[in-house]
């Protein structure tokens, strides 16, 4: 098999998974709809500060996207209106743009210190191998799927890939929130 049909398939099937697990999703919150649950009063203490929200959204994105961005795009949708909804979607891509970069720094100031050893040997075993074989590919696969994107941005970082390719790379990353969120505005409500 060519590395090209290897790229290829490698990123057809997460992109599979993203787009299964979005419509997992957005298929649950479609079923609280049609059950006519009202979530949205269930988390208003939540939901009411935006602040809040972004500050969680941010510390996940920088920590390996422990929370998936979509319930944030779903979140965003709730507030009824399409500039409304295109502006927080835009600072959530931007968030997690630059969530991308400062790990990406992370991994090059702190990729020799036996912390990040430990980091590398624990929770980015299954990373490294796809780094060493796409390279900055994996970079734009990560910023398309669900790969880990900070983390392989921190990994990026840590073998000193070049900056200015990796930025254009992990730019792919807004891609991903105009598809998603174009698809979650119309699925939702």
């Amino acid at each position: 098999m060519s590395d090209n049909t290897g790229r290829t398939r490698f990123f057809l099937k997460n992109l599979l998974r993203g787009l299964i697990w979005l419509g997992a999703i957005l298929g649950f919150f479609i079923f609280l709809e049609v059950l006519e649950f009202d979530y949205y009063r269930l988390l208003t203490p939540l939901y009411d500060r935006p602040p809040i929200l972004f500050l969680i959204y941010a510390f996940s994105e920088f920590f390996f996207g422990i929370i998936p961005p979509e319930l944030f795009m779903i979140w965003a949708r709730g507030y009824g209106d399409l500039p409304r909804y295109v502006e927080i979607v835009a600072f959530l891509a931007a968030v997690s743009y630059l969530a991308g970069v400062a790990g990406y720094f992370a991994g090059r100031w702190f990729g020799n210190t036996s912390f990040f050893r430990r980091l590398r040997e624990r929770h980015l075993r299954k990373v490294i191998p796809l780094l060493q074989r796409y390279g900055l590919f994996l970079v734009v696969i990560a910023a398309l799927t669900p790969v880990p994107f900070s983390a392989t941005c921190m990994l990026a970082g840590s073998v000193k890939l070049p900056l200015r390719r990796f930025l254009l790379f992990a730019a792919t990353r807004f891609l991903r929130f105009a598809l998603y969120a174009w698809i979650v505005w119309h699925a939702t409500f």
